[in-house]
C-alpha cells in the first residue's frame, strides 16, 4: 500500500485522482476545485476531461448551467460505495488494526502508530510502525503476549502489503524514555495516531519534580 495514497493501487492515474477528490465531499465542486483536491502535478484540462467522461458514465452528475459546471459524485450510483471506500482506504485500515486491538485476550496499556504511517507520507517500500506498551502485569516473556504481538504484525501486512514493525515497551521502560527526552518521544507526541488505549499526551507525560 501507498501510504500517501493508499488508493493508488486500485484507481490509479487522473481518473482515480478525480474520483477520490469527489469521494471525499458531499459538495458540488468546480472544476478547478476538484483539480485543486486531486493533489499536485494533476492539471486541470485533465481533470476537465475526465469530469467529461465520468459524467458521460453517470458516476459524476455535472451541473447543467455553463460556463461555471460543478461536479459531485453521483452517490446512487452503484460504483459509489466501492469508490467511496477505496479512497478511505487508511482510515479502514486503521480501524482493523484497532479491532483487532480491541479483543486481544491480555489488552495492551496503549497502542500508537507513528512515523511515515501515522504522517501519511509513506510509500510502498514504508514499514507501518506501531507502538505498544505492555500492561505492568504480563512479563515480556508471556507466550500469549508474544503470540498477539506476531499475529498483529502478520495481519498488518496481509492488510496492506506493507511490513509492520512494532516496537514494545513496558510502561516503566516508556517512562525513562520519557525521563531521558528521547527522540522518539518527541515524535510520538507530534504525530503518533492512537489505535487503543491511552492517547500519547496522557501516556508521555514528564513527572513533576519531587520537592
Amino acid at each position: 500500500m501507498d501510504l500517501s495514497n493508499p488508493s493508488e493501487a486500485v484507481l490509479p492515474s487522473v481518473r482515480g485522482a478525480v474520483l477520490r477528490a469527489l469521494a471525499q465531499t458531499d459538495e458540488s465542486l468546480s472544476g478547478r476545485g476538484v483539480a485543486a483536491l486531486a493533489g499536485p502535478g494533476v492539471g486541470y484540462r485533465r481533470v476537465s476531461q475526465v469530469l467529461g467522461e465520468l459524467v458521460e458514465a453517470g458516476v459524476v452528475l455535472r451541473d447543467s448551467r455553463p460556463p461555471a459546471y460543478l461536479y459531485r459524485l453521483n452517490r446512487e450510483h452503484v460504483a459509489a460505495e466501492p469508490i467511496v471506500m477505496l479512497a478511505d482506504l487508511r482510515a479502514r485500515l486503521l480501524s482493523r488494526i484497532s479491532e483487532s486491538a480491541a479483543v486481544w485476550q491480555i489488552r495492551s496499556d496503549a497502542m500508537w502508530l507513528f512515523g511515515s504511517a501515522a504522517r501519511g507520507d509513506g510509500t510502498t517500500a514504508s514499514d507501518i510502525d506501531l507502538l505498544v506498551v505492555r500492561p505492568k502485569s504480563v512479563a515480556d516473556d508471556d507466550p500469549r503476549w508474544r503470540k498477539q504481538l506476531d499475529d498483529l504484525a502478520q495481519d498488518v501486512t496481509a492488510w496492506s502489503g506493507n511490513d509492520c514493525q512494532i516496537l514494545e515497551y513496558s510502561p516503566g521502560e516508556l517512562s525513562a524514555l520519557v525521563e531521558a527526552r528521547e527522540t522518539l518521544v518527541g515524535e510520538l507526541r507530534k504525530e503518533a495516531i492512537t489505535l487503543a488505549g491511552r492517547p500519547p499526551a496522557e501516556a508521555l507525560r514528564r513527572r513533576s519534580p519531587r520537592t
